[in-house]
């Protein structure tokens, strides 16, 4: 035998009848009560859920000194009338980040203890105080943090190749295994208006592999300064010795016969070519050799001073160290007209 009983959702509160083979028809007359019961001991639970993960978060916002209270003003604010849109002093997506901490929306918010809550509440009050700064600098003009074109088409990108300053300095790296440490590179290369980087052997290219890695770390630079790769870093010599063959090649390597980068004197008028090897092994050993035992070899071997236990830097804080030395030693200020006429 069939019987109809009542069923009801306890967030939409929508009734509706169902099909069943166990329960009496009487249960059609007291289900909407029981449904109305179970609807509000849920939304009970989930008030209780979403006062422990506000008090929470209020505890980790309050040790990176963000003031809570307003927050939560600012965000019941915006609930209550969006037209008003969102309070400047925080703005959106940290407010955003806030509410979607308290209410999210594609997890059960009884899925996790407390102990699991407050690290998770820990991670978003750092978030929140990532984007409130972040909405902070752009407020204020005085603070120039941002790109001059955020997006840019491949004709803008390539007007903006020309625009851009460029000095006589080409930057080889030479087999460097992260991809990070790349991108590092070629953001700092257009900071200092680099020419060219050459990349060679398993150094990830905007072309190759690793691209997506050294993206992230580029953000858009490897896009704006000129680029190619080389098999072998003796090839990529070769290269550069035919095509621009006064220019001085300076290998960066802590050896017994390096000199402080400091007291080499970079020539604007011939140019620079610029090798940093890879983190561990450095720079091609083969190459050094023939710096050594090659006369006329126009590679000149210098470092950067060290005072700590450790005997080299980072590659991708070499570079910046050594392109900002050539820099202040060329006197170049930031309206130097001497600039793409290499």
């Amino acid at each position: 035998m069939v019987f109809l009983r009542w069923s009801i959702s306890p967030r939409c509160m929508a009734y509706a009848f169902t099909v069943t083979r166990s329960v009496p028809i009487r249960s059609m007359v007291v289900a909407p009560s029981l449904a109305l019961h179970m609807a509000a001991q849920s939304d009970t639970e989930e008030s209780v859920v979403s006062s422990l993960r506000q008090s929470l978060l209020h505890k980790s916002l309050g040790k990176l000194h963000i003031d809570s209270s307003k927050m939560a003003e600012a965000n019941s604010q915006n609930m209550l009338d969006p037209t008003t849109g969102y309070d400047v002093s925080f703005g959106r997506p940290a407010i955003r980040c806030y509410r979607s901490f308290l209410f999210p929306k594609n997890i059960d918010p009884t899925g996790l203890d407390q102990r699991h809550l407050a690290v998770a509440a820990d991670r978003c009050a750092r978030q929140i105080d990532h984007l409130q700064k972040r909405h902070l600098a752009q407020q204020l003009q005085w603070i120039r943090n941002t790109d001059s074109k955020e997006k840019m088409s491949i004709d803008q990108q390539e007007e903006q190749q020309q625009a851009t300053k460029r000095f006589p300095i080409i930057v080889v790296l030479d087999n460097i295994r992260s991809a990070f440490n790349v991108g590092s590179i070629f953001r700092t290369a257009e900071a200092c208006g680099v020419q060219q980087v050459i990349t060679t052997g398993i150094t990830a290219h905007p072309s190759g592999s690793g691209s997506e890695k050294l993206a992230k770390s580029a953000l858009g630079a490897d896009r704006l300064v000129s680029t190619r790769h080389f098999d072998t870093t003796r090839n990529a010599l070769n290269w550069l010795e035919e095509e621009y063959e006064d220019w001085a090649i300076i290998g960066m390597e802590t050896t017994e016969n390096s000199v402080d980068y400091t007291q080499v004197n970079y020539d604007r008028d011939t140019g620079c070519i610029l090798l940093f090897g890879n983190e561990v092994t450095g720079i091609d050993p083969q190459v050094l050799m023939e710096t050594t035992t090659n006369s006329n070899s126009n590679m000149i071997i210098c470092q950067i001073p060290m005072f700590g236990a450790k005997n080299s830097l980072n590659v991708a804080a070499c570079a910046p160290v050594v392109l900002y030395e050539i820099i202040r030693q060329w006197r170049i200020p930031q309206d130097d007209d001497k600039v793409n006429d290499q």
